[in-house]
């Protein structure tokens, strides 16, 4: 006994299957959403001030300004006793 054609995509007409599948497909594509992504209060908070931070300068200007005044009017002294102590808390 030989059988044809038996739940085979073949037994339709062409246009009937291309039809049942595209109409499928256009109601998929009308329910998916796009992926999004949203951050948490916490995480833009974060954000935030990890600009604020890469946006400041490592440099005190004003401290600098002040110190180099010092120096040039001869006005800044540092006792030996200090400078060898630092110098010996930051070696050992």
């Amino acid at each position: 006994m030989i059988v044809n054609k038996v739940n085979s995509s073949a037994y339709y007409p062409n246009s009937v299957a291309s039809t049942r599948y595209a109409n499928a497909a256009t109601a998929v594509r009308g329910v998916q959403k796009g992926d999004a992504f949203t951050p948490s209060r916490e995480a833009q908070t974060f954000s935030d001030m990890l600009n604020k931070l890469k946006n400041e300068s490592d440099v005190r200007e004003d401290r600098v300004n002040e110190l180099q005044q010092r120096i040039a009017s001869g006005q800044y002294f540092v006792s030996a006793d200090n400078l060898a102590a630092s110098l010996l808390a930051n070696r050992y």
